[in-house]
């Protein structure tokens, strides 16, 4: 293997970057254990609807959180990461005690996984998901929408702001204030150089196409409805330094190139999966930084 390949390991190995243990294996069992008991905790406690189908394959369901909460609630939206061939929307609930507890529904979306499917057929099933969510908000009546996505949930989401036909034909979509991408990948390029394509088997073509940073999204700064939302850039200072720049150019982007209302937050001693583990607790910055965000 050579030195070039192993440096782009190393990049996009995000386990390997962080300060708090002393070894990868041991940043990924945590962080499974802790997503694990944080997602059981919201079934057991939290008023839901689980399995729903928005989609003919075993990996298309999604949960509702809340389902007590009024029918206008706020709804945020989670898409889990795992370089879209691991993890699972079983043990990514961990959001939503939190919002519940301040009155906001959470949605879990789930995906069919690599090599199962191909990496674009994955796109296509989150923006299938997003419409079924859209059209779900306008029917309750929803007083405001947000999507997060982490790591190669951060990409899937930024697929849904690319699709123009989606965002201007679905009935709710106006109801989207805000997306959230945390510590995302947004250019796809260099993963063909690394062990992680193993399953995706991307190849330049569709490396690029499925890029979100090499997207045009005119339709987006065009519309009065859709240039109010909000894209917040969220990275750990502990991710890698190729992540941070992932993210730094993809603002860049959508800020200078498409005039979006788009925001850089490189989160303070945080890694690339403590910072959705906060997302669990109760008393942590990224979760009121993202509540804050529901009041506009």
């Amino acid at each position: 293997m050579s030195e070039e390949v192993l440096d782009f390991e190393r990049e996009y190995s995000p386990s390997r970057w962080s300060p708090r243990f002393s070894t990868p294996e041991q940043v990924l069992q945590n962080h499974v254990k802790l997503v694990t008991e944080a997602s059981l905790d919201a079934v057991i406690k939290i008023p839901h609807e689980l399995d729903i189908e928005y989609g003919p394959t075993s990996g298309q369901k999604l949960d509702i959180f809340g389902t007590d909460l009024p029918n206008d609630a706020r709804i945020f939206v989670y898409v889990h990461g795992g370089y879209w061939q691991e993890l699972s929307r079983e043990i990514s609930r961990y959001p939503v005690k939190p919002f519940y507890r301040g009155g906001i529904k959470t949605i879990i979306i789930g995906y069919d996984l690599c090599p199962t499917v191909t990496l674009g057929e994955i796109i296509k099933e989150i923006q299938n998901a997003a419409k079924y969510v859209f059209e779900y908000a306008e029917k309750m009546n929803s007083r405001g929408l947000y999507f997060a996505g982490h790591s190669a949930g951060a990409h899937l989401v930024s697929k849904i702001l690319d699709n123009a036909e989606l965002l201007q034909n679905t009935s709710g979509s106006n109801r989207l204030h805000g997306v959230f991408l945390i510590s995302g990948v947004y250019d796809l390029r260099d993963l063909i150089k690394t062990t992680v394509n193993a399953p995706l088997k991307l190849n330049e073509t569709t490396a690029a196409a499925f890029s979100p940073i090499l997207s045009n999204y005119q339709h987006i700064r065009d519309s009065d409805v859709f240039d109010k939302i909000r894209v917040h850039i969220i990275v750990g200072k502990h991710d890698s330094p190729t992540f941070q720049k992932q993210s730094r150019d993809f603002w860049k982007v959508l800020q200078s190139n498409f005039g979006v209302n788009a925001y850089l937050d490189i989160m303070e001693n945080l890694d690339h999966f403590d910072i959705v583990e906060a997302l669990g607790e109760l008393e942590n910055y990224l979760k009121f930084f993202i509540s804050n965000c529901f009041c506009d």
